[in-house]
């Protein structure tokens, strides 16, 4: 007799979600605002936020040590505060564990190929804090770097600060990808000379969901490529 089962749909898991943008303007602020979150820090971004927290992390190792500690508490949200600054913390551990002064004096790239297999375990224990039922969401600062597209002429676009290998591996990884961002819009204003002149005006917080040239990002329940800045409305329209 087969033990093999024949699902019609997946069965509902809760996401894992990265959270990138500029600095400032309110990605941690957004975490504390989730279902009964904790905090495990990488970099001191708390500030005067009320939030549940662990120390900042000095090492790799620690790090994973608070990061699993808090998967066996009572809470609904983990957030990674911040995987730029996570990458800091691993890119030393592999340097200190192969003896080599910095990530990149390893010739044709190989150190940064050896973060991969940590990143990987990083990312094996986010499963495992998923399968007992916390959110995850990952936080990170953004960049404005060259892409290459084959399909259009290069330009610039806003990316996850980390290390492009890193990155695709926590993009696939995650259920969605939101960059954070103003809305810009453009107020006419009357110039020196009298007439008419237009000029840039920053508008509200949003959440990008979709890809555009301009920005990564993504989402695998089929949302509108602009949300408010607000964790209640995205979890509610992701499982509407």
């Amino acid at each position: 007799m087969s033990l093999v089962k024949i699902r019609q749909k997946a069965k509902l898991k809760p996401p894992i979600v990265v959270l990138y943008g500029p600095g400032g303007i309110g990605k941690t602020t957004f975490a504390s605002e989730m279902r009964n979150p904790i905090i495990v820090q990488a970099e001191d971004g708390i500030g005067k936020i009320d939030c549940p927290h662990v120390d900042v992390a000095k090492t790799y190792e620690e790090f994973i040590r608070n990061l699993t500690y808090c998967a066996d508490q009572d809470y609904k949200t983990l957030v990674i505060d911040s995987l730029d600054w996570l990458e800091t913390l691993i890119q030393e551990y592999v340097c200190e564990k192969n003896g080599w002064p910095d990530i990149s004096s390893p010739a044709y790239g190989k150190g940064f190929s050896a973060c991969i297999a940590v990143w990987k375990e990083y990312l094996a224990i986010l499963n495992d804090c998923r399968d007992k039922g916390f959110t995850i969401l990952q936080i990170a600062h953004n960049e404005v770097r060259r892409y290459e597209d084959p399909s259009s002429e290069p330009h610039d676009r806003h990316q996850i600060k980390l290390h492009r290998k890193a990155a695709d591996l926590v993009i696939e990884h995650s259920d969605c990808v939101f960059f954070a961002n103003y809305k810009i819009g453009t107020i006419q204003v009357k110039g020196k000379a009298g007439g008419m002149t237009t000029k840039l005006k920053q508008g509200d917080r949003t959440i990008f969901t979709q890809e555009t040239p301009g920005f990564q990002a993504k989402n695998r329940f089929g949302l509108d490529p602009e949300m408010p800045f607000d964790w209640t409305t995205i979890s509610k329209a992701m499982y509407k």
